[in-house]
């Protein structure tokens, strides 16, 4: 239970996270694009994360706790960050469905809740990197959140802003989530293959759970490819296009979310 808090955590969040920052693109590259849809869905993502990593801390006393440790605390960063990320992205739904007019302090508040939810991914990586689960101590971590952020909310935005004019978005979106793919792999391969190598104990047997979980991890990066090859077919007009960009999304995702269970299925402390 507490893995799929983590799980569900880490996924929604920055999957929230990706759809404000393509978001933020968008309104530069079409001033009056309103995107209501995806800003709302970046918000319910966000609010979804955010009680998943209260169940995460359990007790309530434990979670006020961590909540004052801002200054020590990689934790405490993540949920403060995460609690800005969220209440930004809420205030700007609330200004885009009640007082659209605002369009200046709209905008305002999606470039700041991009740039609060870009270092609240570090934070989450942080949290890990600086844990005591060998597998879970490299840069490489930094780069997978990144990645998947990135891949994740550009694709949900492309899908749910079909109907509205997204402009240069779809080669954006394709560029951007093929990079994080690339990046993502040169990171990743290298990171998984050095654990087999090593000599720390807690990382021999975190390869051996890999090694177990082989079609699981080819499953992980088939569905990435493939989501991320979908784009590049010739674009057709907007209705029929939206199943190709669908299956994308839903591939990625797919593929983001089996690398996510893989990153808790190899957690061995030292």
């Amino acid at each position: 239970m507490e893995e799929l808090a983590l799980i569900i955590f880490t996924i929604c969040v920055q999957a929230a996270v990706g759809l404000m920052v393509f978001t933020a693109v968008a309104k530069q590259l079409n001033k009056d694009g309103i995107f209501k849809t995806a800003v709302a869905a970046a918000a319910g993502l966000a609010i979804v994360g955010l009680l998943a990593s209260f169940l995460h801390l359990g007790h309530p006393i434990a979670a006020v706790n961590t909540l004052m440790g801002f200054t020590t605390s990689w934790l405490s960063r993540e949920i403060w960050f995460t609690s800005a990320f969220t209440g930004l992205t809420a205030l700007a739904v609330l200004l885009i469905y009640f007082k659209p007019a605002a369009k200046k302090a709209i905008n305002t508040l999606i470039i700041l809740a991009a740039v609060i939810g870009l270092i609240d991914v570090l934070a989450m990586a942080s949290v890990y990197t600086s844990s005591s689960v060998a597998a879970w101590q490299s840069s490489s971590i930094v780069v997978e959140f990144y990645a998947a952020a990135i891949s994740m909310g550009a694709l949900l935005f492309l899908a749910l802003s079909a109907k509205e004019d997204t402009g240069k978005m779809r080669k954006v979106v394709a560029i951007a989530v093929t990079a994080a793919f690339v990046i993502q792999a040169v990171a990743m391969i290298p990171y998984y293959n050095g654990f087999g190598a090593s000599s720390n104990l807690a990382l021999q047997q975190s390869h051996a759970i890999l090694s177990s979980m082989t079609p699981t991890m080819i499953l992980k990066w088939a569905a990435i490819l493939v989501g991320a090859g979908l784009l590049f077919l010739p674009a057709r007009e907007k209705n029929k296009d939206a199943p190709i960009i669908l299956g994308a999304t839903a591939l990625v995702v797919l593929g983001q979310a089996v690398g996510r269970y893989l990153f808790f299925a190899i957690m061995i402390v030292s």
